[in-house]
């Protein structure tokens, strides 16, 4: 009778150690499976997070671009900017989720736009019925068979590229890492001579 309850009591241990174990193996599974999907959340996240600064960099560069002239006068005259956000000129900030508090920074300075090539226009070039190519025409068109003294001769105009960046900080506010983008866009613009920089010349 004292060996089968001691079998008996021997039993009951054994099942409460694999019980235990059991447990324990459920629970790291349970806490391994919450990790892995805490994971798979921040990582979509951060991919929403890089998609949405990308879009509003090339948004802020296309509205940018449609201002041309004040965005290269703001280059030169320090009051003129094409945005202003928060005292900073040439950023613009945005709120996407309406609280009052700015989300994203977006900077158009950091370089400032620079220009990288010139391709000088002749006269030939140009179509005197854009409005656009009028100003550039040096000399004076002649009818007739005759060309007019400034055909072939180089114009007033050049063909400009410039090079503009658009930086966009994401402004979390909370312990997690901020998402940046950094968009180019290249520009090609018609251009008087005296107003390309010297150093692109």
């Amino acid at each position: 009778m004292n060996e089968a309850n001691l079998l008996r009591k021997g039993e009951r241990g054994a099942v409460l150690v694999i019980a235990l174990i059991m447990l324990l193996i459920t629970t790291l599974i349970a806490v391994a499976t919450f990790e892995m999907g805490s994971t798979n959340f921040l990582v979509v996240a951060n991919l929403e997070a890089q998609r949405q600064a990308q879009k509003a960099a090339e948004s802020t560069l296309e509205e940018a671009i449609t201002r041309w002239t004040q965005l290269k006068n703001s280059l030169v005259i320090e009051d003129e900017a094409v945005f202003y956000c928060q005292g900073r000129k040439n950023h613009k900030c945005i709120d996407i989720n309406e609280d009052s508090i700015v989300d994203i920074d977006i900077a158009l300075d950091d370089p400032n736009p620079f220009c990288i090539s010139v391709s000088p226009i002749t006269n030939d070039s140009l179509d005197p019925a854009d409005m656009d190519d009028q100003g550039c025409f040096i000399g004076k068109a002649q009818t007739g068979a005759v060309d007019g003294s400034g055909s072939g001769r180089m114009s007033m105009c050049s063909d400009a590229v410039w090079d503009i960046y658009a930086t966009v900080t994401d402004l979390p506010w909370s312990d997690s890492r901020p998402a940046r983008a950094i968009v180019r866009q290249g520009v090609g613009v018609r251009e008087s001579n005296n107003s390309i920089p010297h150093e692109c010349r």
